[in-house]
């Protein structure tokens, strides 16, 4: 499968509150699509059919790495992302790690 790098930038006078994000009592996630479609326009080589159409996975990648950026940023929490990443961290396997710098195990 071709990966494809992707500059993805946040327009400005958007914040992480924007999106709306909330959790469903399914699990599901329901956010403002128009604030990733904004982010679609302003990034280069960002696919939004991926977003769109694709494993929600996907956007989740998205939502997280912006709100890692705005945390380390010293931005306030928020309690559906800081669910989103324990859940992640849930889901990583115990004792993968890395052997050498080549970040193969």
């Amino acid at each position: 499968m071709e990966q494809r790098k992707a500059k993805v930038v946040i327009p400005e006078h958007l914040s992480f509150s924007d999106l709306g994000l909330k959790r469903l009592n399914t699990g599901k996630i329901e956010l403002d699509w128009n604030v990733v479609k904004q982010i679609y326009e302003s990034s280069e080589g960002l696919p939004l059919e991926h977003l769109e159409e694709g494993p929600e996975d996907n956007v989740v990648g998205l939502i997280l790495g912006w709100y890692m950026v705005i945390r380390e940023n010293g931005s306030e929490t928020d309690p559906v992302a800081e669910q989103l990443i324990a859940e992640l961290m849930e889901k990583e396997p115990e004792g993968d790690s890395t052997d050498d710098e080549s970040g193969r195990a």
